[in-house]
């Protein structure tokens, strides 16, 4: 059996392996600095998530790893591995929705092991839903074996050499090895794609669907074969910011709508559900090419060249936009505060219930998701024992409950201010 400092030791060797492949390698960060246009409107729930690195860290810290394992790794059996919850979406609010609808298990779980409930303070919070909201857009390792079967199932040889075998109408996809993540393998295939499906239309092929899956597989194969990589390959951080201002440059928004702006000539992607992870990305991009390249031939748009930066800028982009929820409803969240027996131990602002167990919530200042997250894991023990003692349970919260009830406590700090 393994002690915990083994345990750790191996799990933090793993995951910073992991994160050093992601962060530098793949491109995509989420960085607490950059604004998006909602978060100008002076609303304080609206940041980028904190470093998810201090997040893993604070994970073994804390001792979560004792009970949840990631993507396999660690002994922990009495919860989920986190890494394989396999929702297609999950923002901020939906994040703390689930984790708050958990807790009186979780706690139950830590009092049966023994485990003390460690305290959390609100960047520490922050940090753990970087990390949390971070490992479920990366893709675990893939299978060369069953990447080396897809080439040939896929017919990528008809046009493509492997180790200089094969078809010569494509590039040997042998030094595509250097290329390790699905955000270059992404930009390389918006590059090509045009003349691929010319020549495959002369052999009478049809364009091969792909999956997430099968894309980390051709990647761990050819990767597998061609060689080292190269720190020429390595791209920068991808920025939101620059990935915004991209978005418009290239012509996404000549066919795409986000944030409210753009056509609607192509998926709105403020609404439809993306892909879980960075491969599922570049194959969705890569099945919907054909279909786009036709779009944009019979409205005259020009096929903008992308280089690997700027991808990883774009769907830097496009996968922070999802961490944020649209705006409360401070109404729907006083009814649900009322519901939900909030206030029968809190008071919200002037002219509220008499709760006077809890503290006054209205007086709060910048209250978000984060800070609500914080104070229940903190405070989530002694508030069911008294929900106990007035003989009601612990509320399970849906959809966009915590938000809403967010929006309310936000609507009556700003009365007072």
């Amino acid at each position: 059996m393994k002690s915990i400092h083994q345990l750790k030791d191996q799990a933090t060797h793993f995951f910073l392996f992991l994160l050093v492949l992601f962060l530098i390698c793949t491109g995509i960060f989420l960085p607490h600095t950059v604004q998006s246009e909602m978060e100008k409107k002076g609303d304080p729930a609206f940041i980028f998530p904190e470093d998810a690195n201090k997040g893993w860290k604070l994970f073994l810290s804390k001792n979560c790893i004792n009970c949840h394992t990631i993507w396999g790794q660690g002994d922990g059996k009495i919860g989920p591995d986190l890494g394989r919850i396999h929702i297609s979406h999950l923002s901020e609010g939906q994040l703390a929705t689930n984790i708050v609808n958990h807790l009186p298990n979780m706690w139950e779980k830590m009092q049966e092991e023994g485990i003390r409930l460690p305290s959390i303070s609100e960047v520490e919070m922050a940090e753990l839903f970087s990390f949390l909201y971070f490992i479920r857009y990366v893709d675990e390792p893939g299978n060369p074996d069953d990447g080396k079967i897809l080439l040939s199932s896929k017919e990528c040889i008809r046009c493509h050499s492997i180790l200089g075998k094969g078809g010569n109408i494509g590039p040997d996809l042998t030094r595509w090895g250097i290329y390790i993540n699905p955000i270059v393998w992404a930009q390389q295939m918006w590059q090509h794609a045009p003349r691929m499906e010319q020549e495959m239309e002369k052999k009478g092929m049809s364009w091969p669907n792909l999956d997430s899956k099968d894309m980390i597989n051709l990647v761990a194969y050819i990767q597998s074969i061609g060689g080292k990589i190269q720190d020429e390959y390595h791209l920068e951080p991808g920025s939101p910011a620059r990935g915004r201002t991209l978005f418009v440059e290239k012509g996404c928004k000549d066919c795409h709508t986000i944030e409210g702006e753009g056509k609607h000539q192509g998926p709105d992607f403020g609404k439809i559900e993306f892909p879980r992870t960075l491969a599922g990305m570049a194959a969705l991009m890569w099945n919907h090419s054909p279909e786009m390249m036709k779009i944009m031939k019979a409205r005259e748009i020009p096929r903008k060249d992308i280089n690997p930066q700027e991808m990883a800028d774009i769907l830097s982009y496009l996968f922070a936009y999802r961490y944020f929820d649209p705006p409360g409803d401070a109404q729907r969240g006083k009814k649900i505060f009322e519901e939900k027996n909030c206030v029968i131990c809190h008071t919200v602002g002037p002219g509220g219930r008499d709760g006077s167990i809890g503290p006054n919530l209205g007086q709060l200042r910048q209250v978000t998701i984060i800070k609500v997250t914080q104070a229940i894991w903190n405070h989530g023990p002694s508030m069911m024992q008294k929900m106990r003692d007035y003989g009601f349970s612990w509320p399970v919260l849906k959809d966009s409950d915590l938000n809403d009830i967010v929006a309310y406590i936000q609507s009556v700090s700003l009365q007072k201010e």
